[in-house]
């Protein structure tokens, strides 16, 4: 069985010996230069670990061997679903990680925002140590609308609760007993956007939930209330949100993620005030890279022993199984 780890992953010594054990391991340190390249490093892979690169027509083209892909992230908008299908390649990822580690870099860039950290830490730098500057505002108090409630969601929502915010939810399964247990309110999205002090997106991509928040959703929102994006880049509109910031429509934006990673140097949003930027990194803590790793890696041995989880081409298993 030929493995390949096409892109950087963390990859400690126990888990590299792990998947050597499993086969014929070749193991990319480096993001490749092109699409090119990469096809080259899959093209006689039977399975390939993917990290943030995506898995496209052109890989899947040259992979003629592929049996597998396992991703490394929860997300799976990388990888042409309908190609890898089409080819009986199954395509796991790793769903049930990071909860805690996305839900508290919420908080990590909603405070940055509101209490002008950042902007602080800067100018004290400079020698300019004048507590006027940097007013902000409390947590306490303010509502937080919480778009998506599953583990991450669910999450944020206590974490609010624990700085004794009110919450407004929106999903797509509400119901009373939802409600009761996790101490909010369901509302529908333009009721979120017009009550909330601070939006923060937590949905999957897809056809449904792409640019989600655009013109007439930002248009919504107070102008005193900031955009907090964990989730999918392309969940919004940021044309729309640069556009509203410079307008002074919203009061500013938290952004972990963008709709073309890595971010351009000319982008816009790089050149507005209030705005935080990371680069994909609210996932990021050792505890839960490690815990990405292991279920990547546990995806490839129960693949090989014929008994595929985390499948997110469900299809492929049951004609397995028929």
């Amino acid at each position: 069985m030929r493995i390949v780890v096409a892109d950087p992953i963390f990859l400690p010594e126990e888990y590299r010996q792990q998947l050597e054990a499993l086969g014929d391991l070749t193991v990319y340190e480096k993001s490749p230069s092109s699409n090119r390249e990469f096809a080259e490093r899959v093209k006689d892979a039977e399975i390939v670990i993917v990290g943030r690169y995506g898995f496209d027509a052109d890989a899947f083209l040259s992979a003629s061997n592929l049996e597998m892909i396992s991703l490394w992230q929860t997300g799976f908008d990388n990888v042409d679903l309908v190609l890898a299908t089409k080819r009986g390649v199954i395509v796991s990822n790793v769903p049930n990680y990071a909860f805690d580690s996305v839900a508290e870099f919420v908080f990590a860039l909603t405070l940055d925002l509101l209490r002008l950290v950042r902007l602080a830490d800067i100018n004290l730098r400079k020698g300019k140590f004048n507590w006027k500057y940097y007013i902000g505002h409390q947590l306490m108090g303010k509502t937080i609308g919480v778009v998506g409630t599953g583990n991450i969601g669910k999450r944020v929502i206590q974490i609010a609760h624990g700085f004794n915010m009110n919450v407004l939810a929106t999903t797509s399964h509400p119901s009373p007993e939802r409600e009761k247990t996790l101490g909010i309110m369901f509302t529908d999205l333009d009721t979120l956007l017009k009550e909330s002090d601070i939006v923060t997106l937590h949905v999957p991509l897809t056809p449904e939930t792409e640019h989600m928040i655009s013109e007439p959703q930002l248009a919504k929102m107070k102008p005193t209330s900031i955009l907090i994006n964990t989730s999918r880049g392309k969940v919004v509109d940021e044309m729309a949100l640069v556009e509203a910031l410079e307008k002074k429509r919203i009061a500013g934006a938290g952004l972990d993620v963008f709709e073309k990673e890595p971010l351009a140097m000319n982008s816009p949003l790089l050149e507005l005030q209030d705005v935080v930027l990371t680069p994909h990194i609210a996932f990021l803590s050792e505890e839960s890279i490690d815990e990405c790793t292991f279920i990547c890696v546990e995806n490839i041995k129960m693949f090989i022993e014929g008994r595929p989880q985390n499948v997110v081409n469900p299809s492929l298993v049951a004609d397995r199984s028929d």
